[in-house]
């Protein structure tokens, strides 16, 4: 029986039939054929079903209803019709049959119902709304998961066994290996090594990066700045040396930053020559912030290599302001801390809702910072964009208490301000801690799962233990 789409309609020729009668409000269409008492036996994977034959020609569209297809599954010696299909699915459009009305198991998993449903040529859009989120929540789940098992592997997604490839170059084959360790720490003893070092040195960066702002790390330094003036009048330029004292970070600190930005270099590299898809990797996520990471310290240390009069003009204080980007490295603990890339994923993956949230914050803040405005002092609520703030606070909760109403009327609206940004907050908080709990417990069950698979694969291949395993299954079958 051919599958049929989900916006599969019924014939009009049907209400033509003896019997017919048309739901103009569902638009669906059921046919009363006969008086005959006539029955029926449905055998569905060992759970018996007895209807009237009559009740099979209800829905004329239903593969049920269709005697060529009947009687190749019809059993003469039991004088029964015997379907290995699922018996609770079969009830609910038994039931379809008996009332035009397709409910849904409650207990019943979306894309196993979606299966059984194309399997007797029923489309999923005559799902009786009752019923019919239930079943798409699990369809829109299974789209999710798969969406995140695709993102989950990136750029570097090779098979297990890929290596071992022996139709593949040796090029290919050193590729493989060392994607597998860069990107891939439980894969191999050495791919773990060298993750708890990546790990190591990004902690280190980013302590670097803390430990320069301490003032018990910071040194003083005298430096000179030059400054020339021209004279008009006799046609002459001067210079002029001003000494002053600058706070520095510590030399050391200096070493630290130039070996971690000479290892983010190198893996940067290695990432880019021995990815077989290198597009992907250089515009993925990952690889801007690499990339974008390294920039401001190359460019101020080409600038210092030229001339340390430079080391403090205005233009290099714009890239020490641009050095703030270094703090991009701590994403680097996204490929060791599943639980960290999981909540950036949540993140991406609920961007509607996080704009839906914002755009209730930001309706909230303008009619609240307009009403706080116009009921109380003037002189704490200046202005109703200098409001938004307090609107801001007090609907997330947070009140600092810099900005607060003093009047009667003040009260009331920062009383409806702070309830309403509950309201806020309990619609949309839970789609996010919903989005990542249901992820976390993918990725969990996906790492354990491959896991398992791994230890399984390495069994098999010890040709001793693959022997032993291979002879008691035998056994076992015996």
């Amino acid at each position: 029986m051919g599958k049929r789409n989900k916006d599969d309609k019924q014939s009009p020729l049907i209400a033509l039939l003896p019997g017919a009668k048309i739901d103009s409000e569902k638009g669906k269409i059921t046919v009363n054929i006969g008086i005959s008492k006539e029955t029926v036996i449905f055998n569905i994977g060992g759970v018996k079903f007895e209807t009237y034959k009559s009740t099979l020609y209800r829905q004329p569209d239903s593969p049920l209803a269709n005697e060529e297809f009947l009687q190749k599954h019809f059993r003469s010696n039991k004088k029964e019709y015997f379907f290995d299909r699922d018996p609770a699915m079969f009830k609910a459009i038994l039931n379809y049959l008996r009332t035009g009305e397709l409910h849904m198991p409650p207990y019943m998993c979306g894309p196993a119902a979606k299966l059984e449903l194309e399997f007797w040529g029923i489309p999923d859009s005559i799902i009786e709304k009752c019923c019919y989120t239930h079943y798409n929540a699990y369809n829109s789940t299974l789209r999710a998961l798969n969406r995140l098992e695709r993102d989950r592997h990136g750029s570097f997604d090779y098979p297990d066994d890929i290596h071992t490839n022996k139709k593949m170059s040796k090029w290919k084959r050193i590729r493989s290996k060392a994607s597998i360790i860069l990107n891939h720490p439980e894969k191999s003893t050495s791919a773990k090594v060298y993750g708890m070092v990546s790990l190591l040195v990004v902690a280190i960066s980013i302590l670097s990066f803390l430990a320069e702002t301490h003032p018990s790390i910071q040194v003083k330094e005298t430096v000179y700045d030059v400054s020339f003036v021209y004279n008009a009048t006799t046609n002459i330029t001067t210079n002029s040396t001003t000494q002053k004292e600058v706070v520095m970070p510590h030399p050391v600190l200096d070493i630290i930053d130039h070996s971690c930005m000479a290892f983010f270099t190198i893996e940067y590299i290695l990432r880019v020559v021995l990815s077989l898809r290198r597009l992907v990797y250089v515009r993925s996520l990952m690889g801007i912030i690499d990339l974008f990471a390294l920039l401001p310290d190359y460019i101020q240390l080409i600038m210092f290599s030229i001339s340390k009069h430079l080391a403090h003009t205005s233009f290099t204080r714009i890239i020490t302001i641009l050095k703030i980007t270094r703090i991009l490295r701590i994403f680097r603990l996204v490929r060791h801390v599943p639980g960290l890339w999981i909540l950036v994923y949540t993140l991406k993956a609920s961007l509607r809702e996080l704009l839906l949230m914002v755009a209730f914050l930001f309706v909230g803040m303008l009619i609240f910072s307009s009403l706080i405005y116009y009921v109380d002092d003037r002189e704490i609520f200046t202005s109703i964009p200098h409001s938004f703030w307090w609107a801001l606070i007090t609907m997330t909760t947070v009140g600092y208490g810099d900005m607060y109403p003093v009047t009667a009327l003040g009260y009331v609206i920062g009383s409806l301000t702070a309830m309403c940004g509950l309201l806020m907050i309990g619609f949309s908080v839970p789609i996010l801690v919903n989005n990542f709990i249901t992820y976390y417990q993918y990725v969990e069950f996906a790492i354990q799962d491959e896991k398992l698979k791994r230890e399984k694969s390495e069994i098999l291949d010890d040709p001793l233990i693959g022997d032993q395993e291979m002879t008691k299954n035998n056994n076992s079958y015996r």
